[in-house]
């Protein structure tokens, strides 16, 4: 995975701490956000993030919405949509509306370093065509 990496997690504080453990094994710069109003304040401030992690729902929206705004922020990051419970109709929902994986909890660490090295992957060639 590439470092200076920039992935966002949006979740309410009480919900991300284990994900958020998860995630100080990788080289990347980690910001949080608890809603999609604070998402939109973050991606302003720092349009470099490649890689959104969201909570299935928020305080003031859904993953639709953090999905709707990471595009219309014009960021190429993919966003990976992490639920409690899932089947293969919400995956199916999340793939067809743009996201790019489905994480389940329990997390596993390594199913999170798959997507994470699948989705980083995914990103590179667009932020070499964009240099």
């Amino acid at each position: 995975m590439p470092e200076l990496v920039t992935a966002l997690v949006v979740m309410p504080q009480e919900r991300r701490s284990i994900l958020l453990d998860h995630l100080r094994g990788i080289p990347a710069r980690v910001l949080t956000a608890s809603s999609c109003s604070e998402l939109g304040d973050v991606l302003r401030k720092s349009p470099a993030v490649s890689l959104v992690l969201t909570d299935l729902a928020l305080p003031d929206g859904s993953w639709f919405d953090v999905l709707n705004r990471v595009s219309d922020t014009r960021t190429d990051a993919e966003v990976v949509v992490c639920a409690r419970l899932a089947d293969e109709r919400l995956w199916t929902q999340v793939l067809e509306a743009g996201g790019f994986d489905l994480l389940v909890e329990p997390y596993e660490v390594a199913e999170l370093h798959r997507i994470l090295d699948r989705a980083m992957a995914a990103h590179a060639p667009r932020l070499a065509a964009a240099s």
